[in-house]
């Protein structure tokens, strides 16, 4: 198999090499205020791919929603996809679906124990859950080495470094392997690859299972002063504190369904609300339903300011995230979720 990073694809997305050299002038003090004029006045042009600053050290970002939200920060937004997005959204993400799918999963976590981010880039989604819920803790996943280095650089500076577990690993199939680049190269933090695609590199990463990570969500166990009713409690039948509330992201590029494949005993413990990528061109639908299906999961696409229920998952060439939830349609409705 050839290397990903010398296929005509990713030529193509390097701009034959020329992204990095014009990215780095557009961003040069000379330049970018004339950028930073100019381009928010072009019809159709997605501001949130501009490069940022390149002397720029952190974007504030914020999100939430109806459940008030909190801030947070991003680091070294020239390199990170994600915190240029919040430097031209003046601390939103610049397209309305993707920050309403923030503000999303921050409501939907802000009485979550444990939230679990695989496939998380630099963390943006652990940083604003976090920010908002101060009793969360979070396990996150990321395969490529030099994005792990982003995320453990945001967790720093927002000081959540004991209530986060970085896991530099994949999540999906157990016990296989991935070569995977450093990451450290080209114009940008890679946020594209995925578990199907090959690359000649020394650097590997070890995968692991969602029920794998069972015993270890478990010892989240939180402290509450209620006592657990009759039949609640852990798996075991102990009735030892109560099952930690849990949510999920996952946005691994087409690989969801090993992710869940590999997780019957995780859902039907935790039946977590998942936000999950489901891209047009990648997703296996009807596969990704028989995972959900057997446990009794709604499904909703998500828009720019609503959620739309779907008895099928049908992929949206736009709209990319889709909720996850054993909550029904009229059950969201009463929680104050906006469904059609």
């Amino acid at each position: 198999m050839n290397d990903h990073l010398r296929t005509l694809t990713a030529r193509r997305q390097s701009w034959f090499g020329l992204k990095l050299p014009v990215k780095t002038a557009l961003a040069q003090p000379a330049f970018h205020p004339l950028l930073r004029t100019i381009a928010p006045r072009i019809r159709g042009l997605k501001i949130g791919r501009l490069p940022a600053p390149i002397e720029l050290t952190e974007v504030r970002g914020r999100a939430g929603g109806r459940a008030g939200g909190a801030d947070f920060v991003l680091v070294e937004p020239f390199r990170c996809e994600i915190a240029k997005e919040f430097y031209w959204g003046k601390g939103r993400r610049t397209e309305p679906e993707d920050a309403f799918a923030l503000d999303l999963m921050v409501t939907l976590s802000a009485d979550a124990d444990v939230f679990l981010d695989i496939g998380a880039y630099t963390g943006v989604f652990t940083m604003a859950v976090l920010a908002a819920n101060e009793n969360v803790r979070a396990h996150l996943f990321e395969i490529i080495p030099a994005v792990v280095a982003g995320a453990e650089k945001n967790i720093d500076r927002n000081g959540f470094n004991t209530r986060v577990t970085v896991h530099p690993t994949g999540v999906g199939s157990p016990e296989t392997w991935m070569k995977v680049p450093i990451g450290d190269g080209g114009s940008a933090l890679p946020s594209f690859y995925s578990s199907d695609m090959h690359f000649d590199s020394d650097a590997e990463v070890r995968f692991t299972s969602l029920d794998a990570l069972l015993p270890e969500v478990l010892a989240e166990v939180p402290d509450r002063d209620t006592q657990s009713q009759p039949g609640e409690g852990l798996p075991d039948g102990s009735g030892r504190g109560e099952t930690p509330r849990v949510t999920v992201k996952i946005d691994v590029e087409g690989g969801e369904n090993d992710v869940l494949a590999h997780g019957r005993e995780f859902l039907s413990t935790f039946r977590p609300d998942i936000l999950c990528e489901v891209l047009f061109d990648r997703a296996k639908p009807r596969e990704l339903m028989s995972h959900l299906g057997e446990h009794g999961y709604h499904y909703y696409l998500v828009g720019e300011d609503r959620l739309y229920a779907r008895t099928v998952i049908r992929p949206d060439a736009h709209l990319r995230d889709w909720l996850f939830t054993l909550k029904s349609p009229d059950q969201m409705r009463a929680s104050g979720y906006p469904v059609d």
